[in-house]
């Protein structure tokens, strides 16, 4: 009886990674054969991006785009920064647990001006500082603030604190009694960034890959398989089902 559910269940698995192999090249052909025949560019897609903003109710303070498995990220974080720049978002975070656009912050930098110079201005790098406004303000010029996250953003940075809290005890820096709730939220919310409304997950499964939950206890997750590249019907899809979302907020 055992060897007879195995068998089922190999088989099912093999079954199911077939029908989804079929559905993800169909809808590679199918996006490819879109471009083609609609001519997809950067007119049309700011044409569709602000026709969708105008029929939109709500558009979302932050979104965080949760790298998994997926590589070769730097083109897809370009035209997500654009369309979110087009739409006035103000808050825009990339994470991948490698940390490899942290490390390739640079090279990040320059395919943004090679192939989008005209939205440099509107970009702030810069870590947020207390000084900054939360819609996303520089003095009086409107930025998207872009920000990129590794795993040092998640639990590592938990460890950090408790280890640089403990060393400021022992030495009489700080009482354990000043150790709070308040103290803590500052410390862990150093970037000074809202939570993300819309968290985008690269991957066949929900998965944060180490995103703190109380960073995202308010935040819609929505998933796109690894090998795709965001397109800007993509981008606007998921921004109606978020239109679509109630937000209950634990009520």
């Amino acid at each position: 009886m055992f060897t007879v559910f195995r068998a089922l269940l190999i088989l099912t698995h093999f079954l199911y990674n077939l029908i989804t192999a079929v559905h993800n090249w169909y809808m590679l052909l199918y996006r490819k054969c879109t471009e083609i025949w609609y001519g997809e560019n950067l007119m049309t897609e700011v044409e569709w991006l602000v026709r969708t903003a105008s029929r939109t109710k709500k558009l979302p303070r932050h979104i965080l785009i949760i790298f998994g498995a997926k590589e070769d990220t730097i083109l897809d974080c370009v035209r997500i920064i654009s369309w979110c720049i087009t739409l006035g978002i103000p808050y825009v975070s990339f994470f991948d647990i490698n940390g490899f656009l942290v490390k390739n912050e640079s090279f990040l930098k320059h395919e943004i001006e090679k192939r989008r110079p005209d939205l440099v201005d509107h970009i702030s790098w810069s870590k947020p500082k207390r000084a900054f406004k939360q819609n996303g303000m520089t003095g009086s010029k409107l930025k998207t603030r872009v920000t990129l996250l590794c795993a040092l953003d998640g639990k590592t940075e938990i460890v950090t604190l408790t280890k640089n809290l403990a060393e400021a005890v022992v030495t009489g820096t700080i009482k354990s009694e000043e150790i709070n709730a308040d103290l803590l939220n500052e410390k862990l919310n150093s970037r000074d960034l809202p939570d993300p409304d819309i968290g985008l997950i690269y991957g066949r499964v929900c998965c944060t890959y180490g995103v703190l939950p109380w960073q995202t206890r308010i935040t819609e997750f929505f998933t796109l398989p690894v090998h795709y590249s965001l397109s800007v019907k993509d981008f606007m899809y998921l921004l109606k089902k978020y239109n679509k979302c109630e937000q209950r907020y634990g009520k």
